[in-house]
């Protein structure tokens, strides 16, 4: 998948962070030579994790927002882009199989049990 597939499904946000490391994006930074390397704190220890050096600072900033919404979950996590497709209301669950008729289970039940029905009147002969 090319950026350009990326740019279609993810809107970058109108306000982005300036930092002395010259990218606009959260936790990215450009190295002197030229790379961009991207990293994260983890929420319970606060150690930094090195997610990787990146010839794009999108790309550091893709993999920083992957890190982020793993940890925190989509709702809490602090990212680049705005991930809309994410965030969609999923669908309502399929509704529970039919269960049998009354009459079937009563049927079931002197089956197992060698009696009969009538059927005339419903009940146990």
């Amino acid at each position: 998948m090319g950026m350009l597939d990326l740019q279609c499904i993810i809107l970058p946000r109108h306000q982005r962070r300036r930092c002395r490391a010259s990218t606009w994006y959260l936790r990215v930074r450009r190295r002197p030579w030229g790379c961009y390397v991207a990293e994260i704190r983890k929420p319970s220890t606060k150690k930094r994790l090195w997610l990787g050096t990146f010839d794009t600072p999108e790309e550091a900033a893709l993999a920083y927002d992957m890190s982020s919404i793993t940890f925190r979950g989509i709702d809490k996590a602090q990212t680049n882009f705005c991930y809309k497709f994410l965030t969609m209301p999923s669908p309502p669950p399929p509704p529970p199989p039919p269960s049998p008729r009354p009459l079937e289970k009563e049927k079931e039940y002197c089956s197992k049990y060698n009696l009969e029905i009538n059927d005339d009147h419903d009940h146990f002969i």
